[in-house]
């Protein structure tokens, strides 16, 4: 099994294909994401996040069903 920082790069690979796939908008404002630039390099690229924070429960931090689609 992968260590930690192995899971959530598989799991962040997940969410990104599910979300760019569905043409998902930011889950905070609503607006457009812009899936043709790389994860995490501009204000509008795509940002996986975590709707129960990691501080309030941890055990949440690699559940796929926690992590929506967000603008960095």
């Amino acid at each position: 099994m992968p260590n930690r920082s192995g899971r959530w790069k598989y799991i962040r690979k997940l969410a990104w294909t599910r979300d760019s796939q569905a043409r998902a908008v930011c889950w905070i404002c609503g607006e457009p994401i812009d899936y043709s630039v790389p994860p995490s390099t501009t204000p509008d690229s795509y940002e996986p996040d975590h709707v129960i924070a990691v501080n309030k429960d941890a055990s949440r931090e690699l559940d796929l069903n926690n992590i929506r689609a967000s603008h960095r």
